[in-house]
């Protein structure tokens, strides 16, 4: 049983790494600026937490301890913050899925936590433009109004000097957020967006405070 859910991990985590791979060439095309723009990003000893597994093959409770932590400076203070990456050790798309935990300083002395779903997360993912730091998001989508296909949509996000994240697509004019149609293989092209479709991506990638 050992065996197979081992299997099971390191084959999702082939998938993320293959996840993140793709979408970070592909925003190298859309967003030109992100080319050589790999943040300073520092890795963290790997820390225990727990972190409870439900399997329907199974159908039991599996615990098991991993993350994964970055040392890096969010929001350009010059105080490094951290960030620790919690997997949801699922199968399928899920075992791409993450639980993104920011620790970000928030200019007086203390640090401010927000979590935000993500999928296929590494370390390239920050990356630094004209000075500022960003996190590349990427978040799976079921059907939007004009379209009856799965999505991945794209989007930027950053922390001001209290060390609150928010979206920062404007910073890029019209590219953002990018939405392509999902495929086994990759395949991308934008698609229009409603302003119902905005509203939906909006409220399903905002940021928890914590």
């Amino acid at each position: 049983m050992k065996k197979n859910f081992c299997a099971l991990k390191i084959a999702g985590s082939v998938f993320a790494l293959m996840l993140s791979f793709v979408a970070n060439a592909w925003m190298d095309q859309w967003a030109p600026e992100f080319k050589a723009a790999a943040a300073n990003v520092e890795a963290l000893p790997k820390v225990s937490v727990s972190n409870y597994v439900c399997t329907a093959t199974v159908g039991g409770e599996f615990r098991w301890e991993y993350c994964e932590g970055y040392a890096i400076d969010l929001n350009d203070d010059g105080t490094k913050d951290q960030v620790f990456i919690i997997p949801w050790m699922g199968n399928g798309l899920c075992a791409s899925g993450y639980d993104v935990h920011f620790m970000v300083s928030d200019g007086a002395k203390g640090r401010k936590k927000t979590v935000i779903e993500g999928y296929g997360v590494s370390k390239s993912d920050f990356v630094k433009v004209k000075g500022k730091t960003y996190f590349r998001h990427s978040k799976f989508f079921e059907h939007f109004e004009k379209s009856e296909h799965n999505h991945w949509v794209y989007q930027l996000f950053s922390f001001d000097k209290n060390g609150v994240m928010k979206c920062s697509n404007a910073d890029f004019g019209e590219k953002f957020p990018a939405v392509t149609i999902y495929y086994s293989k990759p395949k991308f092209r934008q698609i229009e967006l409603t302003a119902g479709d905005l509203k939906k991506i909006a409220a399903e990638t905002k940021p928890v405070a914590k």
